[in-house]
């Protein structure tokens, strides 16, 4: 299995953990992640993988991609054979500037990055990803996604909802 990733530059770094980059031959088809105090974003350019969320009984199956928000649910991953995706380890509060709605809505229910982004945006971005040279120029391709659309929702998000706050307000006492 190849795995590369990177931490992205400014402002990213602020809302991402890692940029990552998986192929080939998994050591394991399932895996069973705990709830955790993170959340991922994945472009799939492979087969479909699947997806059983907190008390699902049925998995089911991301072909483009899918967002996972900070889950309070174990939730069990299937890799397909061989796997071959690009993605981030987001920090809790990073995937709010690039969803259309509020992150509560998404609470233990992965939902396709095509639902968030859109059939064509996702088309286009799994097509350049596809054509890369390699997984470098893969995750500089993903970063430049991430930038413009943080970009355009003007919320740059540099840290926790809190934190955000706070250096608001100590701005707005200074600016006084």
């Amino acid at each position: 299995m190849e795995y590369v990733s990177r931490v992205p530059r400014p402002p990213l770094d602020g809302l991402i953990d890692d940029l990552y980059y998986l192929a080939g031959a998994s050591p394991y088809g399932r895996l069973t992640l705990p709830p955790m105090p993170a959340a991922l974003l994945i472009v799939n350019l492979g087969a479909p993988f699947r997806i059983r969320a907190g008390t699902d009984i049925e998995a089911a199956e991301y072909a483009d991609g899918c967002v996972v928000t900070t889950p309070t649910r174990a939730f069990e991953f299937g890799y397909p054979r061989p796997p071959r995706s690009v993605g981030a380890h987001v920090k809790p509060w990073g995937l709010a500037p690039f969803l259309p709605m509020p992150l509560a809505e998404l609470c233990d229910r992965p939902v396709t990055l095509e639902q968030v982004w859109g059939r064509p945006a996702v088309a286009e971005l799994r097509d350049r990803l596809a054509t890369a040279d390699g997984p470098h120029e893969m995750l500089t391709l993903l970063e430049e996604e991430l930038m413009r659309r943080l970009c355009e929702t003007g919320r740059p998000g540099a840290g926790p909802p809190d934190e955000q706050r706070h250096r608001g307000d100590q701005r707005g006492d200074d600016d006084r």
